[in-house]
């Protein structure tokens, strides 16, 4: 055991701030990890250790999650005793087998093209009434980025000016969810309004003291939860239903529907998907192919001869996925 003056919430800071220094979103996980703490303060004390007692606890299923919820408890947890073992503290390991990998229950679901039409209709309409400052320029193009390029919403979010490219129309992502920086290409009507926009915003004096391109009032980007409100409210404005909490559909499924979509163009033209996927897994931001059935889920409603076409030979991208 490391002997030091270290408590068990200074290693966790210390963890937090390690994987935010190497890139990662991290969130999440960082609220997750208060509560293992307030778990820890009253089985260790404290102490700098992460005992068989606490992992034993905190692994137990609540009578209130799903398996998936589980599973991402435990996967937090399994970091943070891997980065104390690696530094030399008395930690009960977590094995893998603990939070095994489920099928996610949720479907997704797959806008059609008329009710992409509607929300950014909605959106604009809700943006002209002035959310917050000048959000009115913000978010039509944020919806835009997020419905045309398959981006996830904080990573469009955190876009700065360094990173927008209107003469190649192009977009830089470099806060994505594996720290991965990809780059991005933009339709020719999407760089106009970024132009348009980047000129507007000239008179904010926010604006220009900070890197952001999006920035709210106080210079740093919108939070998630700021669009995720203003898409509930497009939806309801377009006359799309909702199922309530945990049904959606939910802004994270804009990016499953660009998939869908564009595996739709792919087979309709003719395209070998053995080769094709790939590409698509790296533009999606995926390590593999693995990943991106989290991503891929194929409705039988809207493309059954896309669907069909990919059983018959690629039956293993039927993905699911949840919120991220």
């Amino acid at each position: 055991m490391k002997k030091n003056k270290k408590t068990f919430t200074h290693i966790v800071n210390d963890y937090i701030k390690e994987k935010w220094a190497i890139g990662h979103s991290f969130e999440k996980a960082t609220q997750v990890l208060q509560r293992i703490i307030h778990l820890q303060n009253s089985i260790d004390y404290g102490l700098p250790i992460l005992s068989e007692e606490l992992a034993n606890c905190w692994i137990e299923k609540t009578a209130w999650e799903n398996e998936t919820n589980r599973c991402r408890r435990i996967s937090v947890l399994r970091g943070l005793a891997a980065y104390m073992i690696r530094i030399g503290y008395d930690t009960k390991a977590i094995p893998g087998r603990l939070a095994p990998q489920r099928d996610y229950s949720y479907t997704p679901y797959i806008f059609s093209e008329r009710e992409l039409g509607l929300i950014l209709g909605a959106t604009d309409r809700l943006c002209e009434k002035g959310l917050s400052r000048h959000s009115d320029l913000i978010f039509p193009i944020v919806f835009r980025i997020l419905i045309g390029c398959g981006t996830r919403i904080t990573e469009t979010l955190h876009i700065e000016k360094r990173d927008v490219d209107l003469e190649n129309g192009t977009l830089i992502l470099r806060h994505t969810k594996d720290a991965k920086e990809r780059i991005i290409p933009v339709a020719a009507s999407l760089v106009d309004r970024c132009r348009l926009y980047q000129t507007k915003c000239q008179v904010f004096r926010s604006f220009g003291c900070t890197p952001c391109f999006f920035p709210n009032r106080h210079g740093v980007p919108y939070s998630s939860d700021t669009a995720y409100r203003l898409f509930r409210r497009a939806l309801s404005l377009a006359g799309i239903s909702h199922g309530g909490k945990g049904k959606g559909p939910r802004l994270h499924d804009l990016r499953h529907t660009y998939a869908v979509r564009v595996l739709n163009r792919w087979v309709q033209a003719g395209n070998n998907l053995t080769t094709a996927l790939p590409y698509l897994a790296i533009y999606m931001g995926h390590a593999g192919l693995k990943a991106s059935e989290h991503y891929l889920r194929l409705t039988t409603t809207m493309f059954p001869e896309l669907v069909q076409t990919v059983e018959n030979k690629y039956g293993w991208v039927i993905p699911e996925a949840y919120h991220e």
